[in-house]
């Protein structure tokens, strides 16, 4: 027998290899390829970058999103995938399609995801991936998300007969109603609550666009013929549209508050995130005259300036600054990017090299996000371009209320949950006088609400309403009889919402077991809009807490979220506490690289060792609002340690070393204080 020389096995291999690549592309091409979707494990620390540069250069991204905290960034491909990115680019899945995926929309709050493909798929998502449904029917052309994906309305069209309609879905994937349009240019979804919601959109009449606005169940409240919407304010109190060189603001009703005629048709409009009375403009004017006005409602133009022709431009969050960036009448694949103050004076200029044609803002108050035509992102620090040009930050500083561990003169206190900005549950440690019948007296102060400036929203709708608590301490039983307008609430969000912060705040009372609803004396079978319930109910309470900051507003809140399970039946104290700096590192004043070296537990004391990033945090002028900031990520740290063991002490590490900060910032090693009060209000 003829002995097979070693070279053929290389020759046989490499042709198995060409087969198996030519098998996967033709199974990409395939409609079944719309399911696929690929995981990429979290990468080390220094491997993020590289891997996106290699995997997502060349490409030409459709649709760029991002999720209000700037923790997720969302973006479709002419490579017909979807790819989630963290905010250091570290690819946390991809999904790929048959067909092009033109419209891609993460929610504000960052847990959902909206896709829409050329193939008519409609492609819906929890960004864990935990949770996800499909809908079959006409190509998709725009999609818009509520900030918590409450609802998804998808524009679609059938070019071959002409067919046109606006779909409405809620997160669950029912589909609300349909609504027969000309074809869509644009939508916007205006709020998460019921009451203040509603679709604004411009689609085609008769080769003329027009303006409509429908309620949530379908209605048409207003259109306007001849317009074009430009921007919609958050909740939709105000609204901005164009017909050719004339501009107009309306407000929710469609009444007219304001319009002016401008030297040129308004390419942009953007309304100030924090001002809705003001709004920037811009147009094209071939390199003639101002083409970025800025107006006030009430006093008209403020300034107008001239900037490059084909500029793309976003406010900055706190509505303080403004971000332009234009590569077409600037040096061949360099973008000119320039910082200025609301007032329009020019701030910072600088150089990127990369054509920029997506320009996106979240809700961090000094990073941008920028796409150049190869589909390169990367993200842009602002602070140092306000440092070096010496300008102070006016934009209002943060506010947070360290956690106390024990009572202070005997007072007493209640744990409440109220609703943030993003629709986190926010608990709150309130003063209250002796009772005795606490369970009543939390729920009282509940439907009373936050305190005024809190930047916190009531989770029950009225204060009229109310709860009557009556527990049983031989069973543990504790029943709430409602009144009718909190039983039969409407909104699932904000029935979800309301239930929610009811078993949490009884939950922090350890001998409340069950938990009874009834509506006059009945039991519930069915709670606000639609919310099944299993009674008895359990008192909510996290098994495995992770403890992280949040921004509402100009505060800080720490709250608590359920550690998140690794391949074992629970996360290990080392798994949480990286969970909470994870957490810690979205702040803008924490270093991303901080990071945990090591936890070592002992009977006498845990102890967690972290990199000298820890450091940064203690600056030599020793201001106040440093101090809560440290103080803010320190509370973070301990009570994720405390909540998860039996230790009485817990004392922080620099590379394995002690460390003592400066004279005025809290103490890295802290004592186990029973009771403790999160969030306690003044």
């Amino acid at each position: 027998m003829k002995k097979i020389q070693p070279f053929y096995y290389i020759i046989i291999l490499t042709g198995l290899f060409i087969i198996a690549g030519l098998a996967v592309y033709i199974i990409q091409l395939l409609p079944g390829a719309e399911t696929s979707e690929i995981t990429i494990e979290p990468q080390g620390e220094n491997q993020g970058e590289a891997l996106y540069d290699l995997w997502f250069s060349s490409v030409n991204v459709y649709d760029l999103t991002v999720d209000h905290a700037l923790n997720r960034i969302l973006f479709s491909a002419d490579n017909n995938t979807i790819s989630l990115l963290d905010r250091d680019r570290k690819l946390l899945w991809d999904k790929t399609f048959s067909t092009a995926p033109g419209q891609a929309k993460i929610s504000s709050c960052g847990s959902y995801v909206a896709v829409g493909t050329a193939g008519g798929r409609l492609h819906f998502t929890s960004t864990d991936q935990s949770y996800s449904w499909d809908n079959e029917g006409d190509p998709v052309e725009h999609i818009a998300l509520s900030p918590t994906a409450s609802w998804i309305a998808a524009a679609r069209s059938e070019p071959t007969y002409n067919l046109h309609h606006l779909d409405l879905f809620n997160r669950e994937g029912e589909l609300l109603w349909t609504v027969a349009t000309g074809p869509i240019v644009n939508i916007f979804l205006s709020s998460e609550y019921l009451e203040q919601a509603n679709v604004f959109y411009t689609h085609m009449e008769q080769e003329e666009p027009a303006i409509a606005v429908v309620n949530m169940e379908g209605k048409e409240l207003w259109h306007y013929q001849g317009q074009s919407l430009a921007d919609v304010s958050k909740h939709g109190s105000h609204l901005a549209a164009v017909a050719g060189n004339k501009l107009i603001v309306y407000d929710s009703l469609g009444y007219t508050l304001w319009e002016t005629e401008l030297p040129f048709e308004p390419e942009t409009v953007i309304f100030n995130p924090q001002n809705y009375n003001r709004l920037l403009v811009y147009g094209n004017r071939e390199g003639v005259g101002e083409n970025l006005y800025y107006f006030d409602l009430a006093e008209d133009l403020l300034w107008m300036k001239r900037i490059p022709d084909g500029s793309l431009i976003a406010f900055t969050v706190g509505g303080q600054h403004i971000v332009t960036a234009s590569w077409r009448h600037y040096r061949e694949d360099y973008t000119q990017m320039i910082l200025m103050g609301q007032d329009g004076n020019e701030i910072n200029s600088w150089e990127v090299a990369m054509r920029v044609n997506k320009l996106t803002i979240s809700g961090h108050p000094y990073l941008v996000v920028v796409c150049g035509e190869d589909g390169y992102i990367d993200l842009i620090d602002l602070r140092p371009l306000l440092d070096n040009n010496g300008e102070q930050k006016t934009a209002a500083e943060s506010v947070y209320n360290p956690v106390r561990t024990a009572p202070q003169n005997g007072e007493s206190r209640v744990t409440l949950y109220f609703i943030d900005e993003n629709t986190n549950l926010v608990p709150v440690s309130r003063t209250v006088g002796n009772t005795d019948n606490p369970y009543q007296t939390a729920l009282d102060e509940l439907i009373r609400g936050p305190s005024r400036g809190s930047a916190l929203y009531r989770t029950i709708p009225d204060k009229n309403i109310y709860i009557e608590a009556l527990f049983d301490p031989a069973s543990g039983q504790l029943t709430l009889d409602l009144s009718p307008e909190l039983a039969q609430m409407s909104g699932l969000a904000r029935s979800t919402a309301a239930l929610e912060s009811i078993l949490y705040t009884v939950g922090a009372f350890p001998e409340v077991q069950e938990v009874y609803l009834t509506l006059n004396g009945q039991e519930l079978a069915v709670f606000g809009e639609g919310i099944t319930l299993n009674q008895p109910l359990e008192p909510k309470r996290r098994q495995s807490p992770v403890y992280i900051p949040v921004n509402s507003g100009n505060r800080y809140y720490l709250i608590s979220r359920e550690g998140v399970l690794e391949d074992i039946s629970s996360p290990t104290l080392v798994s949480l506490v990286e969970q909470s700096l994870q957490a810690c590192r979205s702040l803008p004043f924490v270093s991303s690289d901080l990071v945990l070296n090591d936890i070592e537990v002992s009977p006498e004391k845990v102890q967690v060792d972290v990199c000298s990033a820890l450091q940064e945090l203690f600056p030599a002028e020793k201001a106040e609002q440093k101090r809560l900031r440290v103080t803010l990520v320190l509370d973070a740290l301990f009570m994720t340690v405390f909540a998860n063991t039996d230790t009485q002490r817990v004392e922080i590490t620099v590379n394995g070393e002690s460390w003592v900060p400066p004279a005025g910032y809290p103490s890295l090693t802290r004592f186990y204080g029973q009771p403790f009060f999160v969030n306690p209000e003044p």
